[in-house]
């Protein structure tokens, strides 16, 4: 079997940016410390459609930058695989004639289209947080098995298109777009492991919802929201610390490593305290793992590969290096991958 490395990476946030006292969020109900500490965000973007930002813009624009950077052109991509969050879509670019929101096609036949990837396969995911991870080891598998060579895998969130700010769950999530290009492996590049399992019993913690906004306006209209249970932080406490060190502790068994091992951990980053819960589960020490969502808030699936990106440009992670990346996904799904780092184009 051939060997899949991730060869290369791209990243976007929006160009506007909200802090926790911007006016967007005037119509919360009191805040508690608590709850901002729990979440630790200090500040998030939003795409905004005036300055030309949707899922299919900042998208087309973080292809371009990959494919340019690694000297490929739209033909030479096989496959593309793509997670979006948020059920309605906004932009459909060319692909018909009428441009209104809708559910499908979803990203990547759009974005197939508009970009000229006519040799690509291609397909959408949806693991929510953990899609990123979804994708990297379906396009490892292709490659693997001498199916395509050189993949994409792209996750952009416009997650502000569901969000109601009159409720405090609207001040975790942001914005974002980020992707990788997997190709196959002629270095030490490579995938040595993953592993992945789901629990459904907490399911309604979390969920996207129509109904009317939480201040409860009659003459709003009634609207796909994302909703997180009122007691939904606590119960949040109450499993998901102990999921994500089951994946990693499942996924280094399959590589035959320990923790100790892990040049660097790359984490979903819902909250602070939920990364040091996975962390201090898998014995990983503060200075082998970043968190980025204070600045950047919770991107769902963009959110894994946006902080191995940042780890890459803060040279945190060297050619060699075995990383593992690890997150959980609201539904509930927990995935954890073990990677051993090759060369790495960063744009």
């Amino acid at each position: 079997m051939k060997k899949a490395k991730i060869a290369s990476i791209a990243s976007q946030l929006p160009a506007r940016r909200y802090k926790n006292t911007d006016p967007v969020f005037s119509e919360l109900p009191e805040m508690s410390k608590l709850w901002w500490r729990f979440w630790g965000i200090e500040e998030r973007g939003y795409f905004s459609p005036e300055l030309g930002e949707n899922e299919l813009t900042v998208s087309l624009s973080v292809l371009s930058r990959l494919l340019k950077a690694n000297n490929l052109k739209a033909e030479d991509i096989d496959l593309i695989i793509c997670a979006a969050s948020c059920p309605v879509l906004t932009d459909i670019g060319s692909v018909k004639a009428v441009n209104a929101p809708r559910l499908y096609p979803r990203l990547s036949r759009v974005l197939r289209e508009e970009a000229g990837l006519t040799n690509a396969m291609h397909f959408d995911i949806q693991m929510e947080c953990a899609s990123f991870l979804l994708g990297q080891k379906l396009a490892a598998s292709f490659i693997e098995q001498g199916k395509v060579r050189n993949a994409i895998v792209l996750c952009c969130e416009y997650i502000s298109n569901m969000m109601d700010y009159t409720d405090r769950s609207s001040t975790i999530f942001s914005d974002g777009c980020a992707a990788t290009l997997l190709t196959v492996s002629d270095d030490e590049g490579e995938l040595l492991a993953s592993a992945q399992h789901s629990d459904a019993t907490h399911y309604t913690i979390a969920t996207g919802k129509w109904r009317l906004p939480s201040n409860g306006c009659q003459t709003a209209p009634t609207k796909l929201y994302f909703t997180l249970d009122e007691d939904g932080q606590k119960q949040m406490q109450e499993f998901v610390p102990q999921n994500v060190p089951i994946a990693i502790h499942r996924a280094l068994e399959k590589a035959d490593l320990k923790s100790d091992k892990i040049s660097e951990f790359v984490f979903h980053q819902p909250s602070p305290l939920l990364v040091h819960a996975w962390a201090s589960g898998v014995d990983c020490p503060e200075e082998k793992y970043l968190t980025t969502m204070d600045k950047a808030g919770v991107m769902v699936s963009a959110s894994i590969p946006y902080t191995l990106h940042q780890s890459l440009k803060q040279a945190r992670i060297q050619k060699g290096d075995t990383i593992v990346m690890a997150g959980a996904a609201t539904g509930w799904g927990f995935a954890a991958q073990v990677w051993r780092v090759g060369d790495i184009v960063i744009c």
